[in-house]
């Protein structure tokens, strides 16, 4: 009888046990509803397939195929320009479509929130500057080079060559929107950088816009912008669109996210550094000649911000090299 009692008196300790048990078990059930099937067993974001990767690229190219048709129709290919602004958004919503239950609300939200405001703004930029039925001044080139043969080489050379490079730019987004780690510090550095690059981007636009309404209502007499952030660098509004994706990529870089992500953001250093600045910088070298190469002086930094004091006294320094340089040269003995 006594064996009877201690039983019955140890029954309440062992059913909360087992309650409490059986709770922990729902808690952890709910949480692995949260998470993809490649995240669990403690598992991270490790291959591209787990995501939809080969989807979404066929999706882009589909979209270009498309677009590349009708601007043989328009017999103009500015329908391409669209695409930097759009497909993020668009991916976006692709991504949490396929797999809403994958990552972290909070992430999701500021990520998404910040995809859609750089691209209203970039898609208002390029609408408000009548880029609807404007052949941009590169594509103009590409068909005098390529001839009567442009009409499918724009396919290769227009279309996929930026689908390619904007691709490997939203690779970051799929950290963005599946990493299942909390927000960290990283997130709001990330946050904070693409918030400054969509500022910077605007604010260079702007000054540009007044610049060259200011030429066209003779307000000004100057060839070349010499005032605001044109006076920091000769390329604010890259530097802002560079910005914008290194910031994105911080954002989806939780302890989880695969190292393929940085891709996207060296991508595109490459392709603004070594490609965008160089063909610019001719067009405006060939175009305004001496304005240009007295602005380059003046502003020596093609890309960082670099105030004004600092830039002249540079420009005056490397041109006292250059010129050394030319005076010691054999061909001028």
């Amino acid at each position: 009888s006594r064996a009877r009692e201690r039983y019955r008196a140890g029954c309440p300790r062992k059913l909360g046990q087992r309650q409490r048990a059986q709770k922990v078990g729902r808690q952890t059930n709910r949480w692995s509803l949260r998470v993809s099937p490649s995240y669990q067993s403690g598992a991270t974001m490790t291959s591209p397939t787990d995501h939809g990767l080969e989807q979404d690229a066929i999706t882009l190219g589909g979209i270009n195929l498309a677009f590349w048709l009708a601007s043989l129709g328009l017999g103009k290919t500015w329908p391409v320009d669209f695409i930097w602004s759009c497909f993020p958004p668009l991916l976006c919503l692709l991504i949490i479509v396929r797999e809403p239950e994958t990552g972290v609300c909070e992430r999701r939200i500021v990520g998404c929130t910040l995809v859609a405001t750089w691209g209203f703004r970039l898609t208002h930029n390029f609408v408000s500057r009548g880029g609807v039925g404007h052949e941009d001044w590169r594509y103009s080139d590409m068909r005098r080079t390529f001839g009567r043969h442009f009409w499918w080489a724009s396919l290769f050379s227009v279309f996929l060559g930026q689908a390619a490079f904007l691709f490997s730019a939203c690779l970051s987004l799929y950290g963005v929107l599946c990493a299942p780690e909390p927000l960290t510090a990283t997130d709001a550095a990330g946050a904070a950088v693409c918030f400054g690059a969509v500022l910077l981007e605007a604010a260079s636009d702007l000054q540009m816009d007044a610049f060259v309404a200011a030429r066209r209502e003779h307000r000004t007499d100057a060839t070349v912008i010499d005032r605001g952030l044109w006076m920091w660098s000769r390329h604010p509004n890259y530097l802002g669109e560079l910005t914008w994706w290194w910031g994105l990529y911080l954002l989806g870089v939780p302890a989880a996210a695969p190292g393929w992500v940085v891709v996207g953001p060296v991508s595109m250093t490459f392709l603004f550094v070594c490609v965008s600045i160089k063909l610019m910088e001719d067009r405006q070298r060939g175009s305004k000649g001496e304005a240009w190469i007295k602005y380059t002086r003046a502003v020596p930094s093609p890309l960082l911000l670099v105030p004004p004091p600092i830039n002249r006294r540079l420009g005056k320094w490397l041109h006292a090299a250059e010129s050394g340089e030319a005076a010691r040269s054999p061909l001028n003995g």
